[in-house]
């Protein structure tokens, strides 16, 4: 080891220690803001505790909020046996200004330890929005004036202003301003279910063109569908969208000499719907029927009993079903059963009193009762009456099942009277009465009815049986798959590639990271070498999986951009966007088949 080595490898050793020591950073990406809209500040714990909450001085400029979730990462480092860790926490601290000026943002601080960081003074210029300029959020209830219990369509409508630059005759089409939708920074309320269902298919919703006092907007609709429970205006949860408008394009040469356009910053602006003047009304109390239960709309009912023969005291199944003819539709999850009891069928039969709850099949719901007659008397099963409130016709309406005819013949009471001689017949009964005990029998037991021969199986025993040959069937399966996995050291590439991609992708730090978890992935799951995958190559193997057209555009578009970024004499910092758009491409990469084409693998042993 030369003399001028030696130095440096104890220096090395001295500062080792030092990389687990804690520190904060504070990351202030820009010093420009504006009235309303949200200014974020990045704050960096490392290898500190898990209680370091940054706190934020009050302020009469700014309105402060720290995002109670941070993103965690973990660093492990193995250097000549000598093991290092890292952990990091990032926390983002929003700033939003309530007036313009220029403004010395509050103070954050981050305790630890028995030790404080304070985040040094920064000064921002604050402008007056315009965001109405350029956003516009609106939500809109068909019908207008619903009643308590109607289902009611609100559409959230997002109207934003497509970037155009003149001097490059640049305008971004919908598809393109969609991107620029900062879908976390935003608060969605009633309409998140709906915007993750369309994540998780790949789509988002179709941005149209539309003429609003001589400047062109793009409009985006969301629409879910809710049911009100009480009166007053309509509740849609808190809604705020957050765009990031482009503030300026450049011209660059790119990689093959042809000319391509960057965004040289975006301008965050947020938008929330004004105070809903939309209002539920309340149902009105004159003319509610005793038997309402709250049903809201337009309805029909039927019914059905099986079997129409029957004994005094035998079961028999009625079956109501209720169907839907509102406009729209109802939530018929939530709808009750019409009465069926003692009372509303004459008294003439006997029903449980479990409530019921139905199965809905489309825009029907079934409900289903036993009944029992009480007496041979009975040649029908009363009407069923089912009350709803119909809110075109602001009146309550009550609807009626026809009658069902039934036939019900005496039943055989088997009891002393049975070992009377046999010129003395028992008497059938023509109604059912109530025995000691609370009991309605048709006969009375004995020994024979009594006697249970069923060969009975006890769990200890099955257990014994099949315990054996499962644990020996799943020793066998795990040690194939163990044997499997050694052998092949693709297959174990291929089942591991998610998860490395998805690690590689959270620590990226640049676009060229990212371009390069992704192509690793691909081939991992095609099981190439790894790094030998191209761009075009990733795209084709791509399309050969059956990605969609869309998915194969994200796919180029990330991996083109890591190529410009890794060619560019200075690396820019990591949008967190293209962070997102590619983990989840990678949710939709990984729902594919992907295969190993037999000419690849003649290809590279030729090679």
């Amino acid at each position: 080891m030369t003399p001028l080595r030696m130095p440096i490898l104890l220096l090395a050793m001295l500062l080792a220690p030092l990389a687990m020591a804690q520190s904060v950073s504070f990351r202030l990406p820009s010093r420009e803001a504006w009235v309303g809209t949200p200014l974020q500040m990045v704050v960096e714990v490392n290898n500190a505790a898990d209680d370091a909450v940054p706190t934020v001085a009050e302020s009469q400029d700014f309105q402060s909020r720290v995002n109670p979730v941070p993103q965690r990462m973990e660093m492990q480092q193995n250097i000549n046996g000598r093991v290092t860790r890292r952990s990091t926490l990032t926390w983002t601290v929003e700033f939003t200004p309530l007036r313009e000026g220029t403004w010395t943002l509050p103070t954050v601080q981050v305790k630890s330890d028995a030790r404080t960081w304070t985040s040094p003074p920064e000064t921002v210029t604050v402008a007056s929005s315009a965001a109405s300029e350029l956003l516009r959020v609106e939500v809109i209830a068909s019908p207008a004036s619903p009643w308590v219990g109607q289902s009611v369509e609100l559409t959230l409508r997002m109207l934003v202003r497509p970037y155009i630059n003149a001097r490059f005759n640049v305008q971004l089409d919908e598809a393109q301003m969609w991107q620029l939708l900062d879908a976390e920074a935003s608060q969605w309320g009633v309409f998140l279910p709906r915007l993750r269902e369309l994540a998780q298919t790949n789509r988002r919703p179709q941005g149209q063109e539309e003429r609003i006092d001589g400047q062109t907007w793009i409009a985006y609709e969301l629409t879910q569908t809710v049911t009100p429970g009480k009166s007053g205006p309509v509740d849609a949860g808190d809604v705020r969208i957050v765009w990031k408008h482009p503030t300026g394009v450049t011209a660059e040469r790119g990689f093959f000499g042809g000319r391509e356009l960057s965004l040289t910053g975006v301008r965050p602006v947020s938008a929330a719907p004004k105070v809903s003047s939309v209002l539920v009304q309340a149902l009105p109390e004159e003319g509610r029927p005793a038997n309402f239960r709250g049903a809201v709309g337009n309805f029909v009912v039927h019914a059905q009993a099986k079997p129409t023969q029957a004994a005094v005291g035998d079961p028999v199944t009625l079956t109501v079903t209720v169907v839907d003819l509102s406009q729209g539709g109802t939530d018929l999850q939530t709808l009750q059963p019409p009465v069926i009891d003692q009372a509303s069928l004459g008294g003439e039969f006997r029903v449980p009193s479990d409530p019921l709850a139905g199965t809905v099949d489309g825009n029907a719901k079934t409900f289903t009762q036993t009944i029992r007659p009480l007496s041979a008397k009975l040649t029908q099963v009363p009407p069923i009456e089912f009350s709803y409130f119909d809110p075109e016709l602001a009146r309550y309406v009550t609807v009626r099942t026809q009658p069902i005819p039934i036939s019900v013949s005496p039943s055989e009471r088997i009891g002393a009277e049975s070992f009377a001689p046999a010129n003395q017949p028992s008497k059938p009964a023509d109604t059912l009465t109530e025995v000691e005990g609370g009991v309605l029998a048709n006969a009375m037991p004995d020994a024979d009815m009594l006697r249970n021969d069923r060969l009975r199986l006890g769990a200890g025993t099955a257990v014994a049986f099949a315990a054996p040959p499962l644990l020996a069937l799943m020793a066998l399966l795990l040690r194939r798959r163990r044997d499997r996995l050694a052998s092949d050291a693709g297959l174990a590439r291929s089942l591991n590639a998610s998860k490395a991609a998805q690690q590689a992708l959270v620590a990226a730090a640049d676009a060229a990271a990212i371009a390069s978890a992704l192509c690793n992935y691909v081939a991992d799951r095609t099981r190439h070498a790894t790094g030998t995958v191209t761009r075009s190559q990733a795209v084709q193997l791509a399309r050969q999986a059956g990605a969609t057209d869309a998915a194969l555009q994200t796919l180029d578009e990330l991996i083109g951009q890591g190529e410009r970024v890794a060619f560019a004499p200075v690396r820019t910092s990591l949008d967190q966007g293209a962070r997102t758009r590619a983990l989840e491409l990678l949710q939709s990469l990984d729902a594919l088949r992907w295969t190993r084409r037999r000419m690849d693998v003649l290809e590279e042993a030729n090679a």
